[in-house]
């Protein structure tokens, strides 16, 4: 009973802490790709890793805190590093991310080597950060990033107008008097802190799923932001807690890249059967449209020539349906006719 209560216990410590970091990077991760700057926190996840390594290399200490801080100040400077690409060179910003992304993560594998090749055993699980391992997580983590989250979701609260104007029309939000560059700032400032504390979850390598993945499925289903922004925070707390408990259930499964499939899972999900822009959705469409066009083209010519209707096929059906009337020896197109046509081809008018 005593091993049963244990296990539960350990399960709730992680399922709070990976549903914690879902709800946070699904909610700020919509930000970031309304954007269009999707990749950023790929680049930073994986600029984080030389940080982490050298904060152990230094203080010889495995405290998530103490390599999260060096995590943090490796992401800052890549960010820092970045800026400078971009405003003094004229290389695109992929192509700086791309930069970027490579040369840390490179710096970070060599210097992670010669830890492990020069020490003493005490590096062991330094490379859990490449992957993630979510399993490791203590209450104290845990209390950590829930503190932390609240303080990002506090700042998108407080700064929600800002945000907002800003990446819809950064020029209108310039001339009503906010400094965009503050607000760049900030956003920058939310995207290290977010990724450094993800990543110990899911990893370096797998962090950029868990910031965008719930964005793009709650673009699906709505384009109102604060909609966004609550269904992609929920998309991400559902996918951590339904992938943290499939990887309890099985052996050496591990959280992080099971998080990932679940939420890819409900990406693809949302892309074939929103009810919107769904996949599926839009073939239906299509084919109920091209259904339409041929069941009532006899209406459609007679719209685009003067409501006179020319085609006699089908006519008694059309009359009796009041689509047509007969006035004299001519067929002319009713109103409610005229409505048909115009809801038809994407015409209407207060029909």
């Amino acid at each position: 009973m005593g091993s049963w209560f244990t296990e539960n216990y350990i399960f709730i410590i992680i399922a709070l802490g990976t549903m914690t970091l879902g709800l946070v990077n699904g909610a700020f991760g919509v930000f970031l790709v309304l954007k269009k700057q999707a990749l950023v926190g790929d680049a930073l996840s994986h600029a984080t890793l030389p940080g982490i390594v050298l904060a152990f290399m230094f203080t010889q200490s495995k405290n998530m805190i103490v390599l999260l801080v060096g995590a943090a100040m490796s992401a800052l400077f890549a960010m820092l590093v970045l800026e400078i690409i971009k405003r003094f060179s004229n290389i695109k910003s992929d192509a700086g991310l791309a930069l970027i992304l490579s040369s840390f993560f490179g710096f970070g594998q060599v210097l992670l080597l010669i830890v492990q090749t020069t020490g003493d055993g005490s590096q062991v699980g330094i490379n859990s950060f490449i992957f993630g391992q979510a399993a490791t997580m203590l209450k104290s983590d845990v209390i950590f990033i829930i503190a932390v989250s609240l303080f990002v979701l506090l700042v998108i609260l407080l700064f929600w107008k800002e945000l907002k104007i800003c990446i819809f029309n950064s020029e209108f939000s310039h001339s009503l008097g906010y400094k965009n560059k503050i607000i760049n700032a900030i956003i920058n400032v939310l995207v290290v802190i977010v990724v450094t504390i993800s990543i110990k979850t899911v990893g370096v390598i797998l962090m950029s799923a868990l910031l965008i993945a719930p964005a793009v499925a709650s673009r699906q289903f709505s384009n109102k932001l604060s909609i966004n922004v609550i269904l992609a925070g929920l998309i991400g707390l559902l996918s951590a807690f339904v992938g943290t408990t499939i990887s309890s259930s099985v052996t050496n499964l591990p959280t992080g890249p099971v998080i990932v499939v679940v939420l890819c899972s409900l990406v693809i999900l949302a892309l074939f059967f929103s009810p919107k822009t769904g996949i599926l959705f839009k073939v239906i469409k299509d084919k109920y449209h091209k259904h339409q066009i041929i069941k009532y083209h006899i209406l459609i010519h007679a719209y685009h020539h003067g409501n006179l209707v020319t085609e006699l096929n089908n006519i008694d059906m059309m009359i009796n349906n009041g689509y047509i009337s007969k006035e004299k020896d001519k067929y002319l197109l009713t109103q409610k006719g005229v409505c048909k046509v115009e809801a038809i081809i994407g015409e209407e008018n207060g029909c």
